[in-house]
């Protein structure tokens, strides 16, 4: 698309996911370290000389089919829309998506979109950044998604409360992502719905059917959604179990409320190793490998 502006939309993975408790409004808090992997979704945007405050949104790649039906109830419409009403913009615009991210897998991916957007929209109207970012995080977590403040910054993180409050990650798990920053992802294609897992959450934890613990750095990989998520998607443990056997990956666990697992290794051979082995048991699984975003 010709003077398009594109940006990335890049996977948020959980490297730890503690739920603290359900709060009077809904919302849970939360308290989770995230890094997020040089895999990504791509969104590009025109703007026409027409003023007609239009938006249209057209989304194709891997999987784009099933959101293409009804894109109004997307939720990057929903963000431009809610960005275009907030600063009073009439112009039209026009929004391409190239889903490349499974959905409903807990990587984030449709926040990283909503993010995405937010952050073209920004640079094209020439609206502080810093100012956006400081006075309408909660807003955004409320009114968008939980995961968009942190995916504005798609950057290693802590995120708290209900996802606006986000500070550094502690420099000893800083020193961890740093060495060890080749990822793998694996999705068993399998979409869940994170209001099905919270739900289950609030009936009583259950145990997790695989220990992912790793003794030197045990806070990657605690993830108090994923016992509910093994229960709902066998594949999900399998998932786990096929990660836990591949050498030189030492830190591996599931993202978000599932169905993504992710393994961390400090050499790029060991991700492509494992990747072509269970590729070779899973054809049919995504399974992707880069590296993380420092």
């Amino acid at each position: 698309m010709k003077n398009s502006i594109y940006e990335k939309a890049y996977a948020k993975i959980n490297l730890s996911l503690n739920v603290i408790n359900r709060r009077k409004d809904g919302y849970h808090n939360l308290n989770s370290d995230v890094i997020f992997a040089n895999i990504y979704d791509v969104i590009s945007v025109k703007v026409l000389n027409t003023k007609n405050k239009t938006i249209t949104l057209k989304i194709n790649g891997p999987f784009g089919s099933d959101l293409n039906k009804n894109p109004k109830k997307n939720i990057v419409y929903k963000t431009a829309l809610y960005f275009m009403n907030k600063y009073n913009i009439n112009k039209d615009v026009i929004i391409h998506l190239n889903k490349k991210l499974p959905i409903a897998s807990g990587i984030g991916g449709g926040s990283a979109d909503a993010a995405a957007i937010l952050r073209k929209l920004l640079k094209i109207f020439k609206i502080n950044k810093d100012l956006f970012y400081k006075n309408l995080n909660n807003e955004i977590a409320k009114e968008l998604g939980s995961d968009i403040p942190a995916c504005l910054y798609s950057s290693s993180l802590n995120m708290k409360n209900i996802g606006e409050k986000i500070s550094s990650l502690s420099i000893n798990l800083k020193k961890i992502i740093m060495q060890y920053h080749y990822i793998i992802l694996i999705t068993p294609n399998k979409s869940i719905s994170t209001k099905l897992v919270f739900n289950n959450w609030e009936k009583g934890c259950q145990l997790t059917r695989f220990n992912n613990i790793n003794k030197n750095f045990p806070k990657i990989g605690v993830n108090h959604l994923k016992s509910i998520s093994e229960n709902i998607e066998s594949d999900i443990i399998l998932a786990q179990k096929f990660l836990s056997i591949q050498k030189g990956i030492p830190f591996f666990g599931m993202s978000g409320s599932g169905s993504t697992c992710f393994g961390l290794s400090n050499n790029k051979n060991s991700t492509l190793h494992a990747k072509n082995k269970i590729k070779n048991i899973r054809p049919k699984w995504w399974i992707k490998t880069d590296t993380i975003l420092i």
